[in-house]
């Protein structure tokens, strides 16, 4: 499991510094439209940061994958409770209105990954 969470971690660093550098590109309070893109986009790209990982590591019974899928989440978790604390320090380019769209955007990816791990792929 130390590769999940070594994976989460990496998830979370990419994620983190797309939004740092482009948060305010995603995250406008004003433009409801592309706040719900944002949530629709993340879904599959959680399925695509999630399932091949699976298949990789060769994950097939439903305890291991949802053991993996909290690996992956649990990094990115962990350090976000901390960093949404310095939230207007952290994000620079995000004004601090967009703190509770984010936070409720990570909230929703989080649980996207937790999902993948109860997902059943065997027929």
């Amino acid at each position: 499991m130390p590769f999940f969470f070594l994976w989460g971690f990496l998830v979370w660093l990419g994620a983190s510094l797309i939004f740092r550098f482009l948060g305010q590109v995603f995250f406008i309070p004003d433009n409801t439209l592309l706040i719900v893109l944002s949530y629709i986009f993340v879904v599959p790209l959680i399925l695509v940061l999630t399932f091949p990982i699976y298949k990789l590591k060769k994950i097939q019974e439903n305890e291991d994958r949802i053991k993996a899928a909290v690996f992956i989440a649990l990094p990115g978790m962990l350090i976000d409770s901390v960093v949404l604390i310095y939230f207007d320090q952290v994000f620079v380019n995000l004004s601090v209105e967009t703190d509770r769209f984010f936070a409720s955007w990570l909230m929703w990816a989080y649980s996207l990954i937790l999902f993948t791990g109860f997902y059943n792929n065997k027929k």
